[in-house]
């Protein structure tokens, strides 16, 4: 598809996106960047807010094309999408370089690209599809158990970077999947016993040393306050230092004292309850609530159920990012390296957000086409 980015075809592609979610986007892209410029000011990462700017406006260029491309036609080629998808993870394994402990970026022409964040919109895009040919009373357990098995692949070889946390972000599409055809006690306990079998084995072979230790320290933060359990202890005084009102805009102590680490990617939701306290909080979790409620509203309105199941598990991810992130950065859940979207740092995962987004834009155009 190839679009001139002229004012009237950039006018034409904004009447195709959801003027609810385009709000939303705008809205939580503008705090999350100046969120990050007070998390930089005075460190090494003061300029991360410009580079950021620069990701969501590729970002918001890239869901305007997707929203004028017809996301069936896209659906259609979702197997070589797939395909090179776990070709680029394979790719990484090999020549990609190792940040944080991780080997799981690329480096084109001077960019960093984390694949793993796109690769898992790809696959849900494959097995929508896959899982679309039928309707939902139609689907059989073996179908069910072939949609696992495409997101298994992607996931292994995440696992192999290591990356557990992004690994962790495709299990929303495996749990929300079967919930489309109702559920039922047998698979609730086939589920129960599957996930304690699969906890019993990552635990004694897959995770590494440093990952237990974030699992026990969660359990104890007090076990290691110096050590693994100083950025959930400096993450919770931040958060409690903001009260009800909070501190205000680039006032906050733990923050502008560096005394929050990772305070740009990770724990970037600490500065924000920081300076925006209770109040602030509330309405955060009020505008990815909403965002959430409209990706499953347009599930609703889709017209194939390629488009409903894409946005459920669109909302799935969306929501798993949102919950992981925000428990572990006020300590309720163990530390991981799950992205806040539009608020933490990085380019792949804005892109990626974006991307999707764009797919679900085209899915609410079609239904209100029809």
């Amino acid at each position: 598809m190839n679009l001139p980015l002229t004012p009237n075809v950039l006018n034409k592609s904004a009447r195709n996106l959801d003027p609810i979610l385009l709000f939303l986007v705008l809205v939580l892209s503008v705090l999350g960047t100046l969120t990050l410029y007070s998390a930089g000011k005075g460190t090494l990462h003061q300029h991360l807010w410009l580079r950021q700017s620069v990701w969501n406006g590729l970002g918001f260029l890239a869901m305007l094309l997707l929203s004028k491309f017809d996301y069936r036609r896209l659906a259609q080629s979702s197997l070589p999408i797939y395909v090179a998808g776990l070709l680029s993870l394979l790719v990484v394994l090999v020549i990609g370089h190792t940040v944080a402990g991780s080997k799981s970026w690329l480096s084109l022409g001077g960019v960093n690209l984390q694949p793993s964040e796109f690769v898992k919109w790809l696959a849900l895009l494959f097995v929508a599809h896959r899982l679309g040919t039928k309707s939902p009373e139609a689907l059989t357990a073996w179908d069910l158990a072939g949609a696992a098995g495409l997101l298994f692949f992607p996931m292994f070889l995440v696992l192999k970077q290591p990356d557990l946390g992004v690994a962790m972000t495709y299990t929303p599409i495996l749990l929300l999947f079967p919930l489309l055809r109702g559920i039922r006690w047998r698979w609730v306990l086939v589920g129960v016993l599957g996930f304690s079998l699969l906890t019993t084995v990552v635990w004694n072979y897959k995770l590494k040393p440093y990952q237990k230790e974030r699992i026990l320290t969660f359990i104890d933060p007090s076990r290691d306050l110096k050590g693994k359990g100083y950025q959930v202890n400096q993450s919770r005084i931040a958060i409690g230092a903001g009260g009800l009102w909070g501190r205000g805009y680039m006032s906050g102590s733990q923050t502008q004292l560096n005394f929050l680490p990772v305070k740009t990617t990770d724990f970037v939701f600490s500065v924000w309850a920081e300076e925006r306290g209770f109040v602030g909080i509330l309405m955060a979790l009020v505008l990815f609530g909403v965002l959430l409620h409209r990706i499953l509203g347009i599930a609703g309105e889709a017209t194939t159920a390629i488009g409903t199941y894409f946005c459920v598990g669109a909302a799935g991810i969306f929501g798993f990012h949102i919950l992981i992130n925000i428990g572990m950065v006020s300590g309720a859940l163990p530390t991981t390296g799950i992205p806040l979207p539009f608020f933490t740092y990085g380019g792949s995962s804005t892109l990626a957000f974006f991307m999707a987004l764009g797919i679900i834009m085209n899915i609410h155009h079609q239904a209100k086409s029809r």
